[in-house]
């Protein structure tokens, strides 16, 4: 796993990864917890906090995980509790048949008009079964089948019926050759044709006795009401009736969603979300990503007006960032399907030493350079040396009085790439500007490193700069990207093709037109050897 992780595509975890159990604290009783948009009531243990759910998640409203001592922080997977609400939806009725279609299948059909074929009888036509979509998940065994991962339902037993909401708690099975030691366990209310509601819990085997009993407190005396609306929504309404920020929906919805807390704040093109005492800290990300935008913007202008407002959310340190959903091994990443960019607050608060932001920043710099490139581009990611090398480029950018004063190597990543130059174990430029992601990502640490430091050699070497050729590269490639990339969703158009896999041969096809045309006419073994002398001559950096 990368220092970074810029993630096309986030599935919900409902049950993650078993690890080592850390000891509970003491659950120091309950608190009541009323939602009135959702028309609940419950205590939730105080041992539990809540974590942010995903913004586009539409079925787990309510996310808590367990809190931990100081002393057992970032020492294994520790309980989690899920709120599901799943609103009834009925399924769809059968196709009625229309004219000349019976429906029986017993009547004939009249035959169809045979398709054309060469010689040998082949139309040419590949005929690809369409998979029927699956139903609505409007119940919690649809939700587990399809939501799951695996887990289902096993041994259940009858709760107590409260009006028209029936109850039955369920022992969760784990899925099969799932290893570690996790348990689940479930609390499912259910009033007929309009909502469910559900407790899910998932913890060690061994700790399942004493968290089942927080859980099933929880989720037993659930009290329901009628869904209202959020007596907040009011005030922001208000809020920005009175500002010109870009998308208020968007920012409502962002801050509605909010655990107590969490704060925001407003930018032109942004809100920022945390949850870090820092202010100071805050202030800092606030300007700078309006600055660091600003830079992208005069390199990369965008194929059309980009009118996306992103999320920018800084978790309070590496053990919440993972707890809501934080790659393992990344510091930071940027989901374009949630719209959000996320990190931690990485300071190094070291008693009697100067405290450090660096690396915060590092990660904010790159990780936002992925947003504006997804949308400056028109959502197509560049190859992967261009898009993680240049997000690295701007990690080392130093920002002071208002504006980008310089950009520097980046900390992390010179020491790799001279150790890997000096030992002949860089990649060729020939493979490397053609590596697809996943070709750049068996390498992570490697290609990471070679990548930023060929973004950082075209942009700066003076050798480039007098060059009428190289000087060009990595202007000519983003153009063309984008005029590739228009004509493959022109023809995706008028071929009537909108699936996933025509989309990503689309975006296949553009990448390597953007190549193909950057490097035309470029000797690369030269280019490659005067990089080689560049990044010998680079200075060691402390990390």
């Amino acid at each position: 796993m990368t220092p970074f992780l810029r993630i096309a595509l986030v599935l919900l975890a409902v049950a993650p990864a078993p690890a080592e159990a850390a000891r509970s604290p003491s659950q120091g009783g309950y608190s009541t917890e009323k939602h009135v948009e959702h028309g609940i009531t419950f205590p939730r243990a105080r041992s539990y906090k809540r974590i942010p759910t995903k913004p586009n998640e539409a079925l787990v409203i309510l996310k808590y995980t367990e809190k931990l001592r100081e002393d057992r922080r970032s020492r294994g997977y520790h309980p989690d509790m899920l709120v599901l609400r799943i609103d009834y939806i009925p399924d769809v009725a059968p196709k009625t048949p229309g004219p000349g279609e019976s429906g029986d299948p017993d009547e004939p059909e009249e035959p169809e008009e045979p398709a054309e074929t060469d010689e040998e009888g082949d139309t040419g036509v590949e005929e690809e079964e369409e998979k029927p979509p699956p139903p609505p998940i409007n119940n919690f065994e649809r939700y587990l089948a399809q939501r799951g991962r695996g887990w289902t339902a096993g041994e259940a037993s009858e709760g107590k019926e409260r009006g028209d909401w029936k109850a039955t708690e369920y022992e969760l099975v784990r899925p099969p050759k799932s290893r570690g030691n996790l348990a689940g366990w479930a609390y499912v209310w259910e009033k007929e044709r309009e909502r469910t509601i559900a407790v899910l819990g998932y913890c060690p085997e061994e700790r399942l006795e004493e968290q089942a009993k927080i859980w099933r407190n929880t989720a037993a005396k659930m009290k329901f009401s009628e869904p209202a609306p959020n007596p907040q929504r009011r005030k922001w309404e208000r809020f920005y009736a009175r500002r010109k920020y870009v998308d208020p929906a968007y920012r409502i919805e962002t801050r509605l969603s909010l655990p107590e807390k969490w704060k925001a704040e407003d930018t032109e093109n942004y809100i920022v979300v945390y949850d870090t005492k820092d202010q100071p800290l805050v202030r800092k990300i606030v300007r700078d990503i309006e600055l660091i935008r600003a830079e992208y913007e005069a390199l990369f202008p965008p194929a059309g007006p980009i009118e996306a407002v992103s999320t920018v959310r800084v978790c309070e340190d590496r053990d919440e960032y993972f707890e809501y959903g934080g790659p393992r091994g990344s510091a930071g990443y940027w989901n374009y399907r949630d719209e959000e960019l996320v990190l931690y607050d990485a300071t190094k608060r070291e008693k009697g030493e100067r405290t450090d932001k660096t690396d915060t920043f590092i990660v904010l710099y790159h990780e936002a350079f992925h947003q504006f490139i997804h949308y400056s581009a028109g959502e197509l990611a560049p190859h992967s040396w261009y898009n993680e090398g240049t997000g690295d480029f701007f990690s080392g950018a130093v920002v002071k009085n208002g504006r980008v004063r310089r950009i520097g190597p980046n900390r992390w990543r010179v020491n790799t790439i001279k150790r890997a130059v000096a030992e002949g174990k860089h990649i060729s430029w020939e493979k490397i500007i053609r590596f697809e992601q996943k070709d750049y990502y068996a390498n992570p640490g490697l290609c990471y490193a070679q990548g930023w430091s060929m973004i950082y050699f075209l942009n700066t070497s003076k050798t480039v700069a007098s060059h009428p050729r190289w000087s060009e590269i990595l202007t000519v490639y983003f153009e063309e990207l984008k005029r590739a990339w228009a004509t493959e969703q022109e023809r995706l158009g008028e071929e009537g093709r909108a699936d996933e896999k025509a989309r990503g041969e689309a975006q296949l096809a553009a990448r390597t037109c953007a190549v193909d045309v950057a490097f035309e006419g470029v000797d690369i073994g030269e280019l490659q050897g005067e990089w080689e002398s560049f990044v010998r001559g680079l200075e060691a950096l402390e990390r």
